[in-house]
Parts: C-alpha cells; sequence; structure tokens
C-alpha cells in the first residue's frame, strides 16, 4: 500500500511539469491567434477620418489612407524598432506636406514601467509635426528619457523608419540616411566584462571574482541597468526579440549567457557576473555579525516555490503578449530607482535579509538562477549519462557518482563563497538532504528541529516577499 501511494505520489510529480509546460503553449497559442488586427480599425486610431485605404509598396507596410470623397488623407506607415525588452511597433501617420501628422503606439515589449514613463513624457506625440527630411534627433526640442533611453531610442527610430520610408518613396523627397548598425562604448564594456567573467571562471581565478563582481555592479548594474531578467527569455520564447543590428548586444549578453551555460554546464554568470547577488554578497560580508543558519527546510521550500513563479510570469507574458510583463525582479528598482510598489518593498525586504542570510534573493527567489542552474544540471547530466555508457559502473567513487547533483548557482562560487556558504548553513542543509535521500524503507527521517526565533522571521520574510512577487505581477500587468 505504502509503495502504491509513493508511486502516485511519484507520477503526480512527473505529470504536474507537463502539465505546467502544456498551458504555456496554449496560452502562446491562443495569444498569437487572437492577436490578429483589423487593419482598418488599426489605421483608423491614426487617421480617424479614414473610410478605405490603398496598400503600398515599401520595406515597412505603407498604406495611403483615403476619406469618402475619395481625398488622400495621409500616408500611415506600420514600423518597429527594439527598445530595451524587445520590438517596439508604431503606426505612423504622415502628410502629403512632409511633416508628421500622428504617432501611435500600436505594440511593444517593454517593461510596463519603463513605458508609462517614456509616454509621461511626452512621446510619441512630441513628434508630431516634425519634418521627413530631417533626422528627429536634430530636434532641440526632443531629448530622451533618463531612465528608460532604449524605451525612447526605440519609439525615436520607429517614427524615423515611416517618416524616412514616406518621404523617400511617396513624396520624392531626400531623406536622411537611417543608422544601420548599433553599438555603443559601453555596450563594448558589458562584452569585455562577459569575456572576462568566463576566463577568470574557466581557469578559477578566485582572486579576480570580488573586482569583477564590483565591476559588474557598476557596469550591468548602474551604468547599463542590464542585469539579466526572466523577461529576456521569455522574449525568445514569445518571439518578441529585439533587431540584432539595433541591440546586438542584447543577443551578445541574453545568448551568450546561454550558450555558454549550456555547452559549458557551469552558472557562470550568477556567481561572477549578476550585480545584485553582487550587492548581497557584499551586504553579507560587511555586515554580518550574527551566527545565524537558518532552517534548511524553510529554505528548501522557498528553492522550490522558484519555479511556481517562473511558471507565473511566463503564463502571464504570454496571455497579455508582452515579455517585459514577467520582470518582477527587483533589478530595476535598486539600480535605476524605478519600480512599482511591490517591487520597492520586495527589495527593502530583500537587502534587509541579506545581512544575515548569504544571496537571500537568488537562493530563495531569483527566477533566472533557477532557469540558469536547471539548464547547467541538465548539461551535466546529460554528459554523465553518456559516460555511465561508455565506463563500467564497478569501481565508480561516492564523489563521481554524485557528480552534476550539487546545485550549479552555489557550486561555481568557489572556496571564498564556499566559507560563506558553510557560514549560512547551506552545506548542512545539503548534507542534510542527502542523508534523507539515503533513508532505507522503513526507515525514519532526521527530523528538523523547532523554529528558532530568527527562523520564525525569516519564514514571515518568506511569505511577505511572495506575495509582494504576484503583487508586482499583477502591478506590471495593470490588473491593480
Amino acid at each position: 500500500m505504502m509503495i502504491t501511494t509513493q508511486a502516485k505520489k511519484a507520477r503526480g510529480w512527473v505529470i504536474l511539469p507537463f502539465l505546467a509546460c502544456f498551458l504555456l503553449l496554449v496560452t502562446s497559442v491562443y495569444q498569437q491567434i487572437s492577436d490578429k488586427h483589423d487593419i482598418l480599425a488599426l489605421l483608423q486610431q491614426g487617421e480617424p477620418a479614414a473610410t478605405h485605404y490603398e496598400e503600398l509598396e515599401g520595406i515597412y507596410k505603407t498604406y495611403g489612407l483615403y476619406d469618402q470623397a475619395e481625398h488622400l488623407l495621409s500616408y500611415g506607415v506600420i514600423a518597429s524598432a527594439s527598445g530595451y525588452g524587445g520590438p517596439i511597433t508604431l503606426l505612423i501617420n504622415v502628410g502629403q506636406e512632409g511633416t508628421l501628422k500622428n504617432a501611435v503606439l500600436v505594440e511593444d515589449s517593454e517593461t510596463p514601467l519603463y513605458l508609462r514613463k517614456v509616454l509621461e513624457a511626452g512621446y510619441p506625440e512630441n513628434l508630431i509635426g516634425k519634418t521627413v527630411t530631417q533626422p528627429l534627433a536634430a530636434h532641440e526640442d526632443i531629448d530622451s528619457v533618463s531612465g528608460a533611453t532604449r524605451t525612447t531610442d526605440g519609439i525615436m527610430l520607429a517614427v524615423e523608419k515611416g517618416m524616412f520610408q514616406v518621404g523617400k518613396n511617396q513624396l520624392g523627397l531626400t531623406v536622411p540616411r537611417l543608422k544601420t548598425f548599433h553599438f555603443q562604448w559601453q555596450d563594448g564594456l558589458v562584452l569585455l566584462m562577459l569575456l572576462v567573467a568566463i576566463l577568470a571562471s574557466a581557469r578559477n581565478m578566485k582572486k579576480l571574482r570580488p573586482w569583477i563582481l564590483v565591476a559588474a555592479v557598476f557596469v550591468f548594474g548602474f551604468m547599463e541597468n542590464s542585469s539579466l531578467t526572466i523577461g529576456n527569455y521569455l522574449s525568445i520564447v514569445a518571439l518578441k526579440m529585439p533587431a540584432f543590428s539595433e541591440r546586438p548586444i542584447w543577443y551578445v549578453i541574453v545568448i551568450g549567457v546561454l550558450l555558454v551555460t549550456l555547452l559549458w554546464g557551469r552558472n557562470f554568470y550568477c556567481s561572477w557576473l549578476c550585480p545584485f547577488g553582487a550587492v548581497q554578497e557584499g551586504l553579507y560580508k560587511a555586515l554580518n555579525l550574527a551566527d545565524y543558519r537558518p532552517n534548511s527546510q524553510l529554505i528548501s521550500y522557498a528553492r522550490k516555490s522558484r519555479w511556481l513563479f517562473l511558471w507565473l510570469a511566463a503564463m502571464l507574458a504570454l496571455f497579455f503578449n508582452n515579455p517585459g510583463i514577467a520582470s518582477f525582479e527587483p533589478f530595476s528598482v535598486f539600480f535605476d530607482g524605478d519600480g512599482n510598489t511591490s517591487q520597492w518593498m520586495m527589495m527593502l525586504l530583500i537587502l534587509l535579509f541579506s545581512i544575515f542570510i548569504l544571496r537571500f534573493w537568488c537562493r530563495c527567489f531569483c527566477p533566472m538562477g533557477v532557469l540558469l542552474d536547471f539548464i547547467a544540471s541538465g548539461r551535466r547530466k546529460g554528459q554523465q549519462l553518456f559516460r555511465n555508457k561508455l565506463e563500467p559502473e564497478e569501481g565508480k567513487t561516492e564523489k563521481e557518482e554524485r557528480q552534476g547533483e550539487e546545485e550549479p548557482g552555489w557550486a561555481e562560487l568557489g572556496p571564498v563563497e564556499g566559507e560563506a556558504l558553510e557560514e549560512g548553513g547551506m552545506k548542512k542543509e545539503v548534507a542534510a538532504s542527502r542523508a534523507c535521500s539515503g533513508c532505507q524503507k522503513g526507515e525514519s527521517k532526521r527530523e528538523q528541529p523547532p523554529l528558532s526565533s530568527g527562523d520564525k522571521l525569516v519564514a514571515a520574510a518568506l511569505a511577505a516577499i511572495w506575495i509582494l512577487i504576484i503583487g508586482a505581477l499583477l502591478q506590471n500587468t495593470g490588473i491593480i
């Protein structure tokens, strides 16, 4: 009877991931099918008096818009450019005199907070009246929005694409040439840091790690605000990636980290480059004066919950067809001072408890960490299965049998981090879990000690942050 019950539980745990993936697939397909615009209704957003249209030739979809008397009202162009999170699509209306009559945001992949900041600054309406013969950046009355430069640049580039195409093809005017490749010096610095981190991790240069982390805080964090988020990878799933020529550094970071982790089987990003992880680690090492070891069961529950919130974020992002919604992490709040109310409260709690628990966010909540850990672990287990087919089972040491079982994100932290983990009780947690996993049938598992007052505070913090994560996601969607 006990075996049957255990088998049913095991079968349920196997079915659950497949069910979760199936729901994600259905949501994605539904959104792709339902997210079809009626062309005339869309064009009327920019030219309400239009009653019919004529499709014209061009790289970007272009239409001549007419009223009932067959008078040409304007030319409408649907063009996209890359923002911070992915493509930004606008409807651009250009009059016969060669000026911008209207610009309407049609679709985006931006983090809602950044987009809201840009819209409140007057974009894209502040571009109306500009001529097709001048680049928008040449106008002194147009400024980028601080903290949302990528989004601002994406809107301006999309408008320029539409304006310049109409100016050249339909109006026969001489228009400026669009810049075809966008690479800034800051992008070069990010690329250099990525290469240095990979090399240092590969050669186990422990002494370089603190310096790389400090540099990551300033470059990846404060300068570029380019921390990896789960929204980056959902952009791939939703096919809403930025254009390579417009955001090459996005591909270097997002695709580069993914490929290195997959091919190498090591989650080097979390331990060598994550700026928010570096901040937490710095707080722990600088301010931790208490000999507190968190209850292993609490940490275990928290680590498992990361999958739930990863799935929830993916579901909401795919349902609303905006990968930026999934970015509930407190990174932008800390490094850029922008975030919704839930993210601000979440960040304060995370920083407070990071003084007593090493990398509290990374260990208990981070969706990027669990994704990269899973990819790295899958690679190592695949290698191990391949070795098992080639090598005889006899003579294997216990260490070899356990190869690939370590948590990838923590194994990569090296001896310096290992000492901190031991202080935080992480090694004891791993040992306890192994002892339980080795229990024979009929043996009772090791009893967990009662929760201390510190553990109860941690439990309350875990519950509060779980609620705040849900709140951050709902605020991103605009539901609350």
